[in-house]
């Protein structure tokens, strides 16, 4: 009898002990998250970008799940227009206060650099913390200054001429192909002011768009900087100019006033979304986000070229980069390497900047795509043979890049004659780039 009372306590103590190793072993996964991430310290990282409110939202889904992944790494979130992030990111810049996570593109890379607002990636990518083994080449070497890379990209894009293709149609003209030439488009902007009436517009008025004044000189085998000067001539600003000076006259832009209000509103108070222009020349990955924003099809076109002008379009590439400000530069390699190398990033992304920079990440998403997607990814594939890498761009160059605005409004405001803008965009953007 107490040999039996001694058998069953000892079966009874060892189903405790399995219940309890089977209770440990079956913890639920926001236990496990919530262990992995008190193995790490709780960190704070800040990233900024620029966009519109489609943008706004899906960077915040995509942060939130990178948090959710790393349950330890808290991801503030700063963002505005492009004027807005630009301005702002000075203002940190001058007090070594800039986010650890900063956007840019082949616009802003080179002065970014200059001015010590992003750090050299190599290192991070020698660690393997960044993997850029699947990039493209044109991607890779597109957020390089000097051989080093400070910019890990999120993908590529061309600039053109985004259209409404409805306005085309009712208004009975011959929709646009690529490759077509300045006099086309302004033949083309004629046609369409006799249906648009006196409250739309053929196109904005685009002669203060740098981006624009870059792919005009490309065409002429120049570029906007030629090392810490300008690389063109004044002749080369004075015909940019006298073009839209023509469009004005014309009647097929916005008044300058109109213009002027726009300003930098986002694409979805923008006058193509709104229907007030037929035309405007953006970024091929904003093709899908201007076509979120109204319900006539939207097509794209490569920009207008010169007569016998080369066949070249800037490449653009967009990404971010790291702060040297950054205390925490091993967290904000993991957000850039989870967001170009993740496929739950991918599916989040899409492919907002364009082909992404990795083809595995590509081929996640190309099922999914849809019909903007394929429009864009159609011509930027077709044009992509015809590019050339963004030329470099000194200190001082986005400052520079605010005077092909501030020059071109005086004209149109009728403040100045084409040739005084162009002699006084000379005079201050010499002086900018000698500081």
């Amino acid at each position: 009898m107490k040999m039996q009372k001694g058998i069953s306590a000892l079966l009874i103590g060892l189903l405790l002990i399995l219940g309890a190793c089977s209770d440990k072993n079956a913890q639920p996964s926001a236990s496990n998250a919530s262990s992995k991430a008190a193995a790490h310290e709780n960190v704070t990282i800040r990233m900024a970008w620029w966009g519109g409110q489609a943008r706004h939202e899906m960077m915040n889904a995509l942060l939130d799940k990178f948090e959710e992944k790393y349950p330890y790494i808290t991801v503030e979130r700063e963002f505005g227009t492009e004027n807005q992030f630009v301005e702002k990111l000075n203002t940190q810049a001058a007090g070594n206060n800039t986010p650890d996570v900063v956007q840019t593109s082949s616009f802003f890379l080179h002065d970014f650099v200059a001015r010590n607002i992003q750090m050299d990636l190599d290192p991070l990518v020698a660690s393997g913390e960044i993997n850029v083994s699947d990039f493209s080449k044109e991607d890779l070497n597109g957020g390089k200054v000097d051989g080093k890379l400070y910019m890990v990209s999120f993908g590529h894009n061309i600039t053109g001429v985004i259209y409404n293709t409805a306005i085309f149609e009712k208004a009975g003209v011959t929709l646009p192909k690529n490759n077509w030439t300045w006099d086309e488009y302004f033949n083309t902007a004629q046609q369409l002011q006799k249906y648009l009436g006196k409250d739309a517009w053929a196109s904005e008025d685009e002669g203060g768009t740098f981006r624009g004044f870059d792919n005009f000189l490309m065409q002429r085998g120049k570029s906007m900087f030629n090392g810490k000067d300008l690389g063109f001539e004044k002749q080369d600003l004075v015909d940019w100019y006298a073009f839209w000076d023509k469009m004005r006259k014309a009647g097929v832009v916005p008044p300058a006033s109109i213009q002027a209000e726009q300003g930098d509103k986002p694409q979805e108070q923008s006058m193509l979304a709104r229907g007030k222009v037929a035309m405007i020349s953006k970024s091929s990955n904003q093709l899908k986000i201007y076509q979120k924003s109204t319900q006539d099809k939207l097509a794209i076109v490569t920009y207008p070229l010169g007569a016998g002008a080369e066949k070249a379009f800037p490449l653009i590439i967009a990404g971010a980069g790291i702060s040297p400000d950054s205390k925490h530069p091993k967290e904000a390699a993991l957000l850039l390497n989870f967001i170009v190398n993740e496929s739950d990033a991918a599916t989040i992304f899409r492919g907002e900047h364009g082909p992404q920079a990795s083809k595995k990440m590509q081929d996640v998403i190309h099922s999914s795509l849809g019909e903007p997607e394929k429009i864009e990814y159609a011509f930027v594939d077709e044009i992509l043979p015809a590019t050339k890498p963004y030329p470099a761009m000194p200190a001082g160059s986005t400052s520079v890049q605010k005077l092909v605005l501030t020059e071109n409004q005086a004209v149109a405001f009728g403040n100045k004659t084409v040739e005084q803008a162009a002699d006084d965009f000379f005079a201050q953007a010499q002086q900018i780039l000698k500081r």
